[in-house]
């Protein structure tokens, strides 16, 4: 008899002892289920592109005759001619020499190249390659109604055969030229990572500096992009 209260005693004891055990499993799953359901909250502004340092983009855009300066003012007149193109990005450090250098003033520098098909009813398919430089603004006070970037891109332009809008222009054209990017961004606050874009694909001789007389093109396009780590 002794030894089966013994025994009692034994099991009672070490029941109690695991009874917290017990419980703050319970918690620490249930805290578990509570982190798994919480909305993930992403960084404000230019603190997204860190976060998300890679972009993919599609868009695609028609081909006007108008100078690069009407289209500002609503003045576009369609050319029979479309693009599609495909887009990698990747935002520099912020420690980056040029990021420091252009801070303040802008807030995300980001290295950018794309592929482009050109298609017309008066000439061949054309490729098109355009690695750039993107300085954006992304830090604006309307962000937490509508996630909004501004960017402007500056690099080169080579095509595989000069567009018949640009030898409409000049005699003097060349298949590498001056590449300008013109761009705003739009996305839900919940999921910025996924944007509606909004874009100018400009070609020009940058008034002589490529020595092709005259010659450019401007294409006006919307798209969509990804941000990703």
């Amino acid at each position: 008899m002794k030894l089966f209260y013994s025994v009692i005693i034994i099991l009672f004891t070490i029941g109690v002892n695991l009874l917290p055990l017990k419980s703050l499993g319970a918690t620490t799953s249930a805290d578990l289920a509570k982190l798994n359901t919480a909305p993930l909250v992403y960084p404000p502004g230019q603190k997204l592109y860190d976060r998300y340092p890679w972009s993919a983009t599609y868009y695609y855009g028609i081909t006007g005759h108008d100078a690069l300066g009407s289209l500002f003012v609503g003045g576009f007149h369609r050319w029979p001619e479309h693009i599609q193109s495909l887009e990698l990005s990747r935002t520099l450090d912020e420690q980056n020499f040029l990021r420091r250098l252009v801070s303040p003033l802008v807030g995300v520098v980001q290295l950018a190249g794309n592929v482009t098909l050109r298609t017309g009813s008066k000439e061949n398919t054309i490729y098109e390659f355009d690695p750039y430089l993107a300085f954006r603004w992304a830090n604006l006070p309307w962000n937490k109604y509508v996630n909004t970037s501004l960017a402007i891109g500056e690099g080169l332009s080579y095509v595989t055969s000069v567009p018949a809008i640009e030898r409409g222009y000049s005699n003097d054209t060349k298949r590498l030229l001056n590449y300008l990017m013109l761009e705003a961004t739009f996305a839900p606050p919940s999921y910025p990572r996924l944007q509606f874009v909004a874009r100018i694909h400009h070609r020009s001789g940058a008034y002589g500096l490529y020595h092709a007389g005259n010659s450019g093109s401007n294409d006006v396009g919307v798209g969509i992009r990804y941000l990703f780590d």
